[in-house]
């Protein structure tokens, strides 16, 4: 008899956890709630989560619904049946489907995470504490960026070779098959330094952002070390400085990193302020209690002023906001002709005027990301919404669902949306002639002759396809993403050097205060 015999209860109870989402077995499962805080800069985590949402709503719609992503009024001369007049596709409200503005909402983010530990550090003068963090961030960056393409990546391949994949041939040996994805791995995927150049990677092309991702990951880190022991107003004063060399060259993903780690400068004061104002305040408040045990009375001052100009600043964010949303709504073609756009399409300044068709929209993104991203951090608001429990489920899947909505869309959206019914053409027996194919998917029930007929196939589609891809992105954020990340600290610590103290040189002569091992 088996000393240990399997439970087909515990057995069936493990797979339920592993392949159904994360906040269902919460709700299910009360072992399996981890306990979750909190934190200065959990906002950040929530925007990101919300812009990767809009990146699969951006890529879903150009997919099926490409007409939907003109602007509105204005129409397609070659194609009248394409005009727009559906209200989704107004200033502010097309948002939703706006992907692009998203991927430079990121890379300021980016820079402000990547940025914020080492920061704090060497305002809290612990420069060996700074020197760690950047080494260790910039130790782990590969495993954290590359690692769940390579897998990600992988799995297209496989299903591409055993001919699962709509619209992909096979290869005619696993061999050729393996080899291509080595070279897409080798030099689109993890070949950092073409910066800001769009690889278009193969197997997925949404992974463009990944290598730009990294190599503006480390030109951040370099900054930082450079900058650690330099005066305050000079750092600042330095990362504007490069900041705008940044913009006058045309690197606009360079800009948004250092902008990011400008913000998050500007984080650590305000939150060294704020706690300085509260310790006075505690200070006033015991002073004016020993007024009034003494006196029984004390004088109200009058706070218009300071009123008066917090409520200027929120108008500032506020306007900050609605300006990002009208301008994240940048239509892919033809913004020289749409209302409003067309104004900072002219205001475009070299060289961004005329390196690309899309470089204008870059430009114009960049800016209004790192103004969206300070912004939402001043507004209490909007801070508690990217704080709430819906914000931040999303952030902690934001990168599964940027890995995987691509391959779900590809494998299940042509079978979703199917198409319209579509005529015969030309006449039987005949060269050229065209069977006709009939309606079928959500396209073929709902019908594409209209704005209204698209706009709610939009709706219903989203509503099949985007569970799907939550689904397969919390799954693979526990199976492979997570576990990825554990990997990367896992081999930090096996590769570290123990014996090496942060106090010392190898000499074994201590370090002057602020001065590290790194130094």
């Amino acid at each position: 008899m088996l000393r240990h015999q399997i439970n087909p209860l515990s057995w069936a109870d493990t797979v339920l956890r592993a392949l159904i989402p994360s906040f269902i077995a919460d709700a299910i499962f009360s072992d399996h709630r981890k306990p979750t805080r909190l934190h200065p800069t959990s906002y950040l985590d929530g925007l990101r989560g919300i812009a990767s949402v809009l990146v699969f709503f951006c890529h879903y719609t150009e997919d099926n619904y490409r007409s939907l992503t003109r602007s509105y009024g204005v129409g397609d001369k070659d194609h009248p049946e394409n005009g727009t007049t559906g209200w989704i596709q107004l200033p502010f409200l097309r948002i939703i489907f706006s992907g692009r503005p998203m991927v430079h909402i990121f890379f300021v983010i980016s820079g402000f995470v990547l940025s914020y530990k080492p920061i704090k550090a060497i305002h809290a003068r612990d420069f060996d504490k700074a020197y760690t963090a950047l080494s260790s961030s910039t130790f782990r960056r590969a495993f954290r960026l590359f690692g769940p393409c390579v897998a990600s990546t992988f799995m297209i391949m496989c299903l591409q070779q055993m001919d699962l994949y709509p619209g992909r041939n096979p290869r005619d040996t696993w061999a050729e098959q393996l080899w291509a994805w080595k070279r897409v791995v080798f030099t689109q995927i993890t070949w950092p330094w073409a910066w800001d150049k769009d690889m278009m990677p193969g197997y997925d092309i949404h992974l463009w952002t990944i290598p730009i991702e990294f190599a503006h990951s480390m030109l951040l880190f370099m900054v930082i070390l450079m900058l650690a022991r330099t005066k305050l107003r000079i750092r600042q004063l330095t990362v504007l400085g490069l900041m705008g060399y940044c913009l006058s060259c045309g690197k606009w993903a360079g800009f948004e990193f250092l902008a990011g780690l400008f913000l998050a400068e500007v984080h650590v004061l305000k939150s060294a302020r704020e706690q300085q104002s509260k310790e006075w305040e505690s200070v006033a408040q015991e002073e004016v209690d020993d007024d009034l045990n003494k006196y029984g009375h004390r004088e109200v001052s009058n706070g218009g002023g300071f009123v008066s100009l917090s409520m200027l600043k929120t108008l500032f964010c506020i306007s900050l906001v609605l300006l990002g949303l009208f301008v994240g709504g940048w239509p892919n073609h033809e913004a020289d002709k749409t209302p409003g756009i067309r104004w900072f399409f002219a205001k475009t300044p070299m060289p961004f005027a005329k390196m690309d068709h899309l470089a204008p929209q870059k430009f114009w993104f960049g800016l209004c990301a790192v103004g969206t991203v300070w912004a939402v951090g001043e507004l209490p608001l909007l801070k508690r919404f990217f704080e709430g429990s819906l914000a931040q489920y999303c952030g902690r899947i934001s990168y599964a669902i940027y890995i995987c909505h691509g391959p779900v869309l590809g494998l299940f959206q042509e079978y979703v949306m199917g198409g319209p019914f579509v005529p015969a053409h030309g006449e039987p027996g005949k060269d050229g002639y065209k069977v006709a194919i009939e309606a079928h998917g959500i396209k073929g029930m709902m019908g594409m002759e209209n704005t209204t007929q698209k706009t709610l196939g939009w709706f219903l589609g989203l509503c099949v396809l985007g569970p799907v891809v939550v689904w397969a992105a919390d799954v693979f954020m526990r199976a492979i993403d997570e576990p990825i990340v554990r990997i990367g600290r896992k081999m930090e610590n096996v590769c570290l050097d123990k014996e090496a103290q942060p106090d010392q040189r190898p000499g074994g002569r201590r370090l002057e205060p602020g001065y590290s091992a790194a130094a």
